[in-house]
């Protein structure tokens, strides 16, 4: 049983990449499955894992969910900077917020449960989420982190939206190149900063280590096709 791990900086085709290995091997690709199972585990809708997921993850959203629920039950809450305890006057505003909100450390158990479990029951593709840290000991894993130039990535994320093949400002109207562009840098650094907080917040490592991967791929030096060739022949060298 072979699994692979995928890591990618948003425009560089680590989507497609994974998709296409999935394909030409059988295997199953893991994405939003990912944050829908760990919602059905927690008992919560997916919308209330925005915060949390490593897509869209806010120190801040994560902390005052975390704050305050804490104050709703009557619990003090520390400065995320270390700056001792804040002091609202009145928690009375807070009492409705509900009690059995989770935290941190519920979602990290929870994401680390259902990787394990996707991993032990089939072969496998998963992207993101810290998934080479996860099952970094895991038999049978290889662990890929997907880059490409900045450049290359904004004219990848600008091409597909103008091409409508990904609509990613959800955007009904037609937009000019020029304020494409700029929309495309910048979801291409929130993704980045959101990311890397992510993966150094949850498993405190830099998300462009490369010690942290088996193999890095540049889509600016290597087709995406050839990159799924290269990783269909890691795969089956292991399969067999």
């Amino acid at each position: 049983m072979a699994i692979l791990t995928i890591s990618r900086e948003l425009g560089a085709s680590g989507t497609y990449i994974a998709l296409k290995v999935a394909e030409k091997m059988g295997y199953n690709c893991y994405d939003q499955q990912i944050i829908n199972a760990i919602a059905e585990k927690m008992g919560k809708e997916k919308e209330q894992l925005e915060h949390f997921d490593q897509k869209t993850y806010n120190r801040i959203g994560v902390f005052f969910q975390e704050a305050l629920a804490s104050l709703a039950q009557g619990g003090l809450v520390f400065h995320p900077f270390g700056l001792g305890s804040l002091n609202w006057d009145s928690t009375e505003m807070f009492s409705s917020y509900p009690s059995d909100s989770f935290k941190e450390k519920d979602y990290y158990d929870t994401l680390k449960q259902v990787f394990h479990e996707l991993a032990e029951k089939d072969n496998a593709v998963f992207l993101g989420r810290g998934g080479s840290q996860i099952l970094k000991r895991h038999k049978n894993t290889v662990h890929v982190r997907i880059v490409a130039n900045y450049e290359d990535r904004v004219a990848h994320v600008v091409k597909e939206e103008m091409e409508g093949t990904n609509k990613h400002f959800g955007e009904d109207k037609e937009i000019s190149n020029e304020e494409c562009t700029a929309k495309a840098e910048k979801l291409i650094n929130d993704w980045d900063r959101a990311s890397s907080n992510f993966i150094t917040d949850f498993f405190d490592t830099d998300w462009n280590d490369p010690h942290n991967y088996d193999l890095v791929l540049n889509t600016s030096r290597i087709s995406p096709d050839d990159c799924v060739e290269i990783l269909v022949d890691n795969l089956k060298a292991i399969d067999q």
